[in-house]
């Protein structure tokens, strides 16, 4: 039984060997023939090069923002500056004209009726412009003045702002030296009320001890002279019979130092003169001048006792009185302690006023500080401005005479209609050359003054409004050079420019904003032919343009190792490989600056499979 089951299990995997042989056998025979199939597809397919060719031309390179848009003509209409009666009406609606041309026939005397109002009319519009010529030549004047007055704004600003910081500074400065010098005043008037007190006590007290001191002196003084008066007799032979004396010594001493005589006497005579002079004194003395004579010098001590301290006294109370004086005196007079304590009171409220004031000027100097910043600010920017302010008046000085002057131009037009008209039997001629839009009056019928009776298209210019996209509409100003192509006239281009920008957006969504351009022709429209209104258009913004050169497709030029080159197809047929150099390209067109000449055919290869 296991051998069967050993037998079966070997068949099994014999078969199975076998299945996956086949199916591997299988995969390779196909993938041989795909591979054949391959290699025959590939040799049976064959290329064969094509070429374009492309003509180099002159003209512009450019690059630029283009968007389709709908035309739009000037219209000139044809109006009449009197009430008139038409006589008949010389074109229809559609008619071609040419400026001059005759299109309206007028009745002559409703014609010279209404001429008379219209040149009155003209001179007071004559002596307006002349009114408005002379008022701008007179504020053009003031204008030019204010002008160089502004300008100056910008050298003086600055320094008027330093001047203001300078004025402040001072202010403050000068609120502080103040402040300083009355403070320090109370200080030392403080000081003095303090030492007042003790220094005028001193004073008086010295001009006590003086004041008793002299009148001791002068009392001593007196009881002295009249003590010398009631002893007058005795202090006076007292006083010889002392002298006496005093002579003999000097004699005496005199005779014995030279041994000679004196008066008459030798020294020896002279000792015993002065002996006997001497005894009588003492005697004198000893009996009645004693006590007369002691009790007088001691007075006389007492005198000179007191004279000496009415002088020690005096000398001090002089010298502190004049220190007291410069110390306390106010101008010339000497100052109380009254005036000292008014005084310092003064100097109080002077201080906190000083205070006040100081604050005052450092508040107001932050608010000054910042108005003379503004000031100077305001200056620069009237500086800045002058500029365009003295622009913005002669702008406005030369409307206000343009306006005048085209209302004389316009009455002047008028009055030369009227004669044109009278001069021509009533012959009204087209203003601009043009096509008749519209006519509203017929023949026979009267016409209202400046009534429109028709609408002349003009083709001097035209303008296509486009719509330009938030992306491109920062590129784009007025004035910028353009281009327009009508779709009647394919292949033909005005120069034009870009006349205005709508500020709103003239479409918004959820996914798109654009912006309203009006680009105006600068080249007449009727160089390329008639015009009409709504005609489809483009208008081209140009961003950069290279002018009147020679161009080709950039797809005939290849470029290699630095070196641009071109395939031209010679006259019999024949191709010739040129090298050129290259310039400005639009991404279709490249200029050819060296190379070619106008009119060469060059090709661009393109390749073509067949079979």
């Amino acid at each position: 039984m296991q051998g069967k089951i050993g037998t079966v299990k070997d068949f099994a995997k014999l078969h199975k060997r076998i299945a996956i042989l086949v199916t591997v056998g299988v995969v390779a025979a196909v993938g041989i023939l795909i591979a054949i199939f391959m290699i025959w597809k590939g040799k049976s397919a064959k290329t064969e090069p094509s070429y374009r060719e492309y003509t180099v031309a002159d003209g512009n390179v450019t690059v630029g923002t283009t968007e389709s848009g709908t035309v739009a003509l000037d219209d000139e209409t044809v109006s009449l500056p009197v009430d008139v009666k038409i006589t008949s009406v010389l074109v229809k609606s559609g008619t071609t004209v040419k400026k001059g041309d005759p299109v309206l026939q007028l009745d002559m005397d409703s014609v010279a009726d209404g001429s008379a109002d219209t040149r009155e009319k003209l001179e007071e519009a004559k002596v307006s412009l002349q009114s408005a010529i002379n008022d701008q030549q007179a504020k053009l004047e003031t204008a030019k003045i204010t002008y160089d007055s502004n300008k100056y704004l910008a050298t003086s600003a600055p320094i008027t702002e330093e001047l203001a910081e300078a004025e402040i500074a001072h202010n403050i400065s000068s609120a502080q030296t103040t402040l300083k010098n009355d403070q320090k005043s109370l200080n030392e008037y403080k000081e003095l009320q303090k030492s007042w007190p003790a220094d005028n006590e001193k004073l008086q007290k010295l001009k006590k001890w003086m004041d008793d001191a002299e009148s001791c002196k002068t009392s001593y003084e007196t009881q002295l002279s009249n003590y010398e008066d009631d002893n007058s007799s005795v202090i006076s032979t007292y006083t010889s019979l002392k002298s006496t004396v005093d002579t003999d010594e000097q004699k005496y001493l005199a005779a014995k130092r030279g041994d000679t005589t004196i008066d008459g006497y030798d020294a020896d005579e002279w000792d015993d003169i002065l002996d006997e002079d001497r005894d009588a004194f003492d005697a004198y003395n000893d009996s009645i001048a004693n006590t007369i004579i002691t009790q007088q010098k001691a007075l006389e001590d007492k005198v000179a006792q007191y004279t000496a301290e009415y002088n020690n006294y005096s000398s001090a109370y002089s010298d502190y009185k004049e220190t007291f004086d410069e110390k306390y005196k106010s101008s010339s007079s000497e100052m109380s302690q009254t005036e000292i304590d008014d005084k310092v009171a003064s100097l109080e409220a002077t201080v906190e006023n000083d205070r006040y004031n100081l604050e005052k000027a450092q508040k107001s100097a932050e608010i000054s500080s910042v108005a003379a910043r503004q000031t100077e600010e305001t200056d620069l920017n009237t500086a800045n401005n002058a500029a365009a302010t003295y622009q913005l008046t002669v702008s406005q000085l030369k409307e206000a005479v343009t306006v005048a002057q085209n209302s004389y131009d316009k009455l002047q037009r008028q009055m030369d209609e009227i004669n044109s008209a009278l001069s021509n039997n009533g012959i009204v001629a087209s203003p601009c050359d043009g096509v008749v839009a519209s006519v509203s009056y017929t023949g026979g019928e009267s016409v209202t003054a400046n009534d429109t009776v028709m609408t002349i298209s003009g083709n001097d210019s035209v303008s296509v409004s486009v719509s330009v996209s938030e992306d491109d509409i920062t590129s784009v100003s007025v004035g910028q050079e353009a281009s327009i192509s009508l779709s009647a006239y394919d292949g033909q281009t005005l120069g034009a420019e870009v006349d205005s920008i709508t500020a709103q957006p003239a479409r918004s969504g959820s996914s798109s904003v654009t912006y309203t351009v009006v680009v105006k022709s600068t080249e007449k429209v009727s160089d390329i032919g008639t015009v009409y209104d709504g005609m489809s258009g483009e208008a081209t913004v140009i961003q950069h343009e290279a002018k009147n050169v020679l161009y080709v497709s950039n797809r005939a030029v290849t470029f290699r190792d630095g070196v641009s080159s071109v395939l031209v197809k010679n006259a019999d047929g024949s191709t010739s490989k040129k090298t050129v150099k290259t310039g400005f390209s639009d991404g279709t067109y490249v200029e050819i600056t060296s190379g070619l000449e106008k009119g060469e055919t060059v090709l661009a290869e393109s390749t073509v499979s067949g079979k």
